[in-house]
């Protein structure tokens, strides 16, 4: 279950800095980019704060082969 949160967490980050992109690009203010980053961290940290270790680096090839692989 954690290496879904890691790779959730890791995925709202990445797609909020795309939306930041986009939305700076159309002139508009990244209100949803900064929601989906928040949203982001909420998971990353409540993961980190429910099993300590787990969130890092070194963690995100290794959730990715257990989920996917």
């Amino acid at each position: 279950m954690a290496d879904i949160f890691l790779l959730l967490g890791t995925a709202l980050c990445i797609l909020s800095v795309i939306a930041a992109i986009i939305s700076v690009i159309g002139l508009r203010p990244p209100r949803g980019a900064a929601i989906l980053f928040v949203l982001g961290l909420i998971v990353l940290i409540a993961l980190a704060v429910i099993e300590p270790g787990s969130v890092g680096f070194q963690q995100l090839g290794g959730a990715w082969n257990r989920v996917f692989g």
